[in-house]
């Protein structure tokens, strides 16, 4: 697995211990962004990962004697979803038309992008957008990435997170690229 795989698959993984919320309230959540299942390569090699709100809370239970502020955002997660897909020649324009469509539909509905990366030469292709209140609350956070090596990747965060909430997050577990986030999230204010 690539160094941006690892990265995302560590990142949702932390979060998810952290806080969960019901699969039944996430279609009503601001945050939450539906999506169709993925299909994977013709290997079938595939990753899906759906934190649940009992599940949030139960981890946010279990985290709050070692990091309340970690326990605290994650109490405040309503849903986690992570997707990686392989792509081969049996999935690849259906996965990218996908993601493009997802990115072209936050556009559409008041989510604001954050972060773009457009590596020349093959490179990675990554957007991370979120959708905010009037008082700089993030509703949701969704990345989404075509990753050169023949990989994509889509997460969804759902939840109540104040953005100095992802300061404290990015330096506790040492997540460059979430700090970035909270810059550009502070500089749209």
């Amino acid at each position: 697995m690539n160094r941006i795989l690892r990265s995302t698959i560590a990142a949702a993984t932390i979060v998810a211990a952290f806080s969960l919320p019901s699969l039944r309230a996430a279609d009503t959540e601001a945050g939450f962004v539906d999506v169709a299942a993925f299909i994977p390569s013709a290997k079938g090699e595939y990753v899906e990962v759906n934190l649940t709100p009992g599940l949030l809370k139960f981890v946010a239970k279990l985290a709050s004697r070692e990091d309340p502020e970690a326990a605290e955002l994650i109490g405040s997660l309503k849903r986690v979803r992570v997707n990686v897909v392989k792509m081969d020649d049996a999935n690849r324009a259906d996965t990218i038309a996908k993601i493009e469509s997802i990115r072209r539909k936050l556009e559409g509905t008041g989510w604001i992008q954050v972060v773009t990366v457009r590596e020349h030469n093959d490179g990675d292709n990554v957007d991370v957008h979120v959708r905010q209140t009037a008082d700089d609350v993030i509703e949701g956070l969704v990345v989404t990435v075509i990753d050169h090596k023949g990989e994509a990747v889509f997460v969804n965060i759902v939840g109540s997170i104040r953005a100095e909430q992802l300061t404290k997050i990015a330096d506790k577990l040492d997540i460059p690229s979430l700090r970035k986030v909270h810059v550009k999230i502070s500089k749209t204010s």
